[in-house]
């Protein structure tokens, strides 16, 4: 049986947005406006190292999305 498509997160109808740090570089070892390596899902708010590993809030519509990469890896 096969998977069902899941939503890039390049995808025009998704909304993320690289977490910058807004602490000096002495609290969390990034420049202030420095992009921390995060993913913050911009309907949810929630934070990860990379979308598929995001966890989203009951109900967030972005839930399903992933990478093009991710999803070819684990098939």
């Amino acid at each position: 049986m096969s998977k069902p498509n899941k939503r890039s997160f390049a995808d025009p109808d998704t909304l993320f947005e690289l977490v910058r740090s807004d602490t000096p570089v002495d609290v969390d070892g990034f420049k202030m406006g420095e992009p921390t390596g995060e993913v913050r899902c911009r309907e949810c708010k929630k934070v990860a190292a990379a979308p598929e590993y995001i966890p989203h809030l009951p109900g967030c519509s972005q839930n399903d999305v992933t990478s093009n990469w991710y999803e070819q890896t684990h098939q």
